[in-house]
């Protein structure tokens, strides 16, 4: 009716279900920020539901109103980072330079956010998620074929643009590259963050892209 609506026709059942929306919205995001907390506090085995609802004050039976599943809390968790991941990456890889230049400059861009996200070095390297939490480790493992594409797609570009040799196996190359990253990163957390992994990673890259480069 005309007049239960109010200023611009917005009917107070409508402002209702918006605010609803809004904190709905606001507190998943409240637990998903939780849940990245307690990652890099205590590792995947210590982020429990039970601990997330304790973190932000949330009773338990609460906090499955927002996902009904740890899965979809999971997959909400990886979403959040991919979003926070994707943008850099994407300007990496779509500036300026050749197909090798970009690879470097895109491996660069992800040592950085392993740098400034704490919670993705807990999540690649957790007992507990590469033995102990099977919907994890599947999330996981999807995810990280993300990279490997780049890369495999990178090295064609530099084979059709005559700066990588034709006979290059691409995909194992691409998992050779995936595996560097891994590395760099894991030496970084187990020498408590000291290690300049940028550094090694351009003297590792040199070593691999001379092996590769067309002659």
């Amino acid at each position: 009716m005309a007049g239960d609506e109010g200023p611009g026709g917005e009917s107070p059942q409508g402002r209702s279900g918006g605010r609803q929306r809004k904190a709905g919205d606001t507190r998943r995001a409240e637990i998903i920020a939780a849940a990245l907390e307690l990652l890099h506090e205590v590792g995947p085995g210590g982020t429990t539901t039970t601990a997330i609802a304790r973190r932000i004050g949330m009773a338990q039976g609460s906090l499955f109103r927002h996902f009904p599943t740890k899965r979809a809390m999971w997959e909400a968790l990886l979403d959040n980072l991919a979003q926070r991941i994707s943008p850099p990456v994407q300007e990496a890889l779509n500036g300026p330079g050749s197909p090798m230049g970009r690879l470097r400059r895109v491996m660069h861009t992800w040592l950085g956010l392993a740098e400034s996200i704490p919670a993705l070095s807990s999540l690649m390297f957790s007992r507990e998620v590469l033995a102990d939490s099977p919907d994890m480790r599947s999330l996981l493992a999807e995810r990280l074929q993300r990279p490997h594409r780049i890369y495999c797609a990178l090295i064609r570009e530099g084979i059709e643009a005559g700066e990588v040799q034709p006979g290059t196996d691409v995909e194992r190359v691409g998992w050779i590259l995936s595996g560097l990253k891994h590395s760099l990163v894991m030496r970084w957390t187990l020498l408590d963050r000291t290690l300049d992994m940028h550094a090694d990673l351009d003297v590792m890259l040199d070593t691999i892209i001379a092996g590769i480069s067309k002659r």
